[in-house]
């Protein structure tokens, strides 16, 4: 009886944690959740380095506030500018942009360069889940599973 009592207790404690948690997120678009948001300043010439746990198919949006601040980011924790240290990058005179797959190796390091035209750049950072490429991820799985039933196989 009193084991049964615990494992109820830490079911209920349980639920209750993961919804808070997914109560705290924010769909700003029908494919896309709002997981993180972190606003930085990055001198000229430099780089502000910041580490993302998130799992799933992501996508990382950083917006130039002020300057001009480019992002890139590797399965290292200290991306670069040079091609070989980097696995993902966007260096556009406006919001930049870059999706990093599920199965792209945790921790995920994101560098923020200040372009040298602007002795600081102020920018955001938004983190999303991108909720599209799991819907399609789905939707293969079941279509594949409603072929093998129809088939007879599986």
């Amino acid at each position: 009886m009193r084991r049964e009592f615990i494992l109820i207790l830490l079911g209920i404690i349980s639920v209750s944690t993961l919804s808070s948690l997914l109560t705290t997120y924010v769909q700003v678009e029908a494919d896309k959740l709002l997981l993180d948001t972190v606003v930085g300043v990055v001198g000229a010439g430099n780089f502000s380095y910041w580490q993302l746990g998130h799992s799933g198919p992501l996508l990382v949006e950083l917006t130039s506030l002020s300057g001009d601040a480019d992002l890139y980011v590797s399965d290292s924790l200290r991306p670069s500018y040079e091609v070989d240290k980097n696995n993902f990058s966007s260096a556009t005179c406006g919001a930049d942009t870059v999706s990093i797959p599920a199965e792209f190796p945790r921790p995920i390091g994101i560098g923020v360069f200040g372009d040298w035209s602007n002795k600081v750049s102020e920018y955001s950072i938004q983190v999303f889940l991108d909720t599209s490429t799991l819907v399609k991820e789905d939707s293969v799985v079941e279509h594949a599973k409603i072929n093998t039933e129809k088939t007879g196989g599986g």
